[in-house]
């Protein structure tokens, strides 16, 4: 009995007699096997791989946990038959590119899969195959700019400065996004409160969409400014925090006795009729609420710490400006960072900064630490006792950072 090209068993004159039911069988068994299972698997274990002409309708697999190329040869090296069909299904952790070999076209379709994917290709011209794409599901988003950083499994991308991200492949992606940080008051008879954390925001199985997604890193607060800068990838926004509640008679710092709202809201500041002030509201899902001003006496109060993402301001207690919110926890790069702390309010006795870059309050009339580089810290509270340049801590910036399973 002979076989075909492609390894279907036929029979010849010898096996007409003694030899014909066993034949039979074979030719009948193949049929099956075709019929349910295609040409057979082919098992690959390299990072490279050429096509061969017993692939003809077989499934190739790959399986290696580096990258992986396979080439599909010319038609004058391997002359397939126009219809014929090859299947590709990836294994390992490396990601399978379908390449194209001198004079070849490979029409449609995204050429790279990742583990557990397949694509087909089906001939349909001489050097021309058209590719018919893995249906099973959505995979990791491939990112084309050079990574930050890697580590077991995944590849990361951080941004300090606005920029852009460039998706190759639509997939999932897990992404962090903080606003930049507000800026601590600047009390004028009057402690002053700490400035918000910028915005948390962290999603794991975002759906990037292939293309140029647009990145905005928010700069902090400048000294004494209203609040942080908001940040963004593409649709995502991280808001910036609220300046902490300052009270002044200069018009450049005047009337803001309230904590302002923001990714995580103000601390609150003194009135002047000597009564407490509430701290500022956070955005849901973002951050914390700002703690409360509290009055002792002229002269002599504390105001409130800036609310960080993981927990609220204190509020002062008497001659005691309340400490800014702790930030969050999170290791999207591999190693835990915490972000997004509230600046420590203005008092005889200053509070201290949030975990997470933020700035402790001032005592005396001095201005407060700024929150800080990019991880959204609030600044803390300063004071202005006289016409001075001393004032509320700047707010620190923010960060986005993107990271693919590989």
């Amino acid at each position: 009995m002979a076989t075909s090209t492609y390894g279907t068993p036929y029979v010849e004159s010898t096996d007409l007699v003694s030899g014909w039911p066993s034949v039979s069988q074979s030719v009948a068994d193949r049929v099956d096997d075709v019929s349910i299972k295609g040409n057979g698997v082919n098992t690959q274990t390299g990072t490279t791989y050429t096509t061969v002409l017993g692939d003809a309708g077989k499934t190739v697999t790959l399986n290696n946990a580096a990258a992986v190329t396979v080439t599909i040869p010319a038609n004058s090296s391997v002359a397939y038959e126009t219809g014929t069909k090859i299947t590709f299904l990836s294994l390992g952790a490396g990601t399978v590119t379908i390449a194209a070999g001198g004079g070849v076209t490979l029409q449609g379709g995204d050429l790279d899969i990742d583990q557990y994917e397949a694509l087909t290709i089906v001939k349909i011209a001489t050097d021309e195959w058209v590719v018919l794409p893995f249906s099973g599901g959505v995979g990791s988003a491939s990112i084309s700019d050079t990574p930050t950083g890697s580590y077991t499994g995944y590849e990361y991308w951080t941004y300090t400065a606005s920029g852009t991200l460039t998706v190759t492949k639509a997939g999932f992606a897990d992404v962090l996004v903080v606003g930049g940080g507000g800026a601590g008051g600047s009390g004028m008879f009057y402690s002053a409160g700490g400035g918000g954390a910028g915005g948390h925001l962290y999603i794991t199985n975002y759906y990037l969409t292939a293309g140029t997604a647009t990145i905005t890193v928010g700069a902090g607060a400048a000294a004494n400014s209203l609040s942080g800068n908001d940040s963004h990838l593409g649709s995502l926004t991280a808001f910036g925090g609220g300046t902490g509640g300052a009270y002044s008679t200069l018009g450049e710092f005047g009337g803001y006795y309230k904590g302002q709202r923001g990714g995580s809201g103000g601390g609150g500041n003194v009135h002047p009729s000597n009564s407490s002030t509430q701290g500022g509201p956070s955005v849901t899902d973002q951050g914390n609420d700002g703690g409360a001003g509290v009055a002792s006496s002229t002269n002599s109060d504390g105001g409130g710490g800036g609310g960080g993402a993981g927990a609220v301001g204190a509020s002062g207690v008497s001659t005691t400006g309340g400490d800014g919110g702790n930030g969050v926890a999170n290791s999207i790069t591999g190693s835990s960072v915490t972000r997004s702390g509230g600046g420590g309010a203005h008092g005889i006795s200053a509070g201290s900064g949030g975990t997470g870059g933020g700035g402790a309050g001032a005592t005396g009339s001095a201005t407060g630490t700024a929150g800080a580089a990019n991880t959204g810290g609030g600044g803390g509270g300063g004071f202005n006792f006289s016409v001075t340049n001393t004032r509320g801590g700047a707010g620190g910036s923010g960060v986005v950072i993107v990271r693919v399973a590989v």
